[in-house]
């Protein structure tokens, strides 16, 4: 295990207020295990803006009796396949169905395939979940 740092952080009453209730919603067990995961969304962020090789899952629902909107979506992701890990297929109900496809490359080539997809017509919702490989986490 690395060496742990300890710190000290000056801060305003209101806004320690305001963080110790966002620890209680969400369930941090200190301050510093929330900060740890703030400065690591962070560098998540940076990554992504640095064009660097990132992670991301991506999902997609769509109502499979739409002609053409299969084979249009495969095609895209086909066109992009050096990005694709894998993808899973999930019916949802009689009518729609949902593609989630899990990414690893250029973060600005998964942008690129996530703005493909989100703007075939019939697609009813898509979303990008950006993560990170975790090898610039320390």
């Amino acid at each position: 295990m690395s060496r742990v740092s300890r710190i000290t952080v000056s801060i305003e009453d209101s806004l320690l207020e305001k963080f110790e209730s966002y620890l209680t919603e969400n369930g941090f067990p200190s301050r510093s295990e929330a900060v740890k995961h703030l400065i690591r969304n962070l560098l998540v962020d940076e990554e992504w803006k640095e064009g660097t090789d990132v992670a991301a899952s991506l999902s997609i629902v769509y109502d499979h009796h739409k002609g053409g909107l299969m084979e249009s979506l495969v095609h895209i992701q086909h066109n992009f396949e050096n990005l694709v890990v894998c993808s899973q297929h999930v019916h949802l109900d009689h009518n729609n169905c949902m593609e989630v496809l899990v990414l690893k490359g250029d973060a600005s080539d998964i942008n690129s395939l996530y703005r493909e997809l989100k703007s075939v017509k019939g697609v009813k919702h898509c979303s990008l979940m950006k993560g990170t490989t975790g090898g610039n986490l320390g």
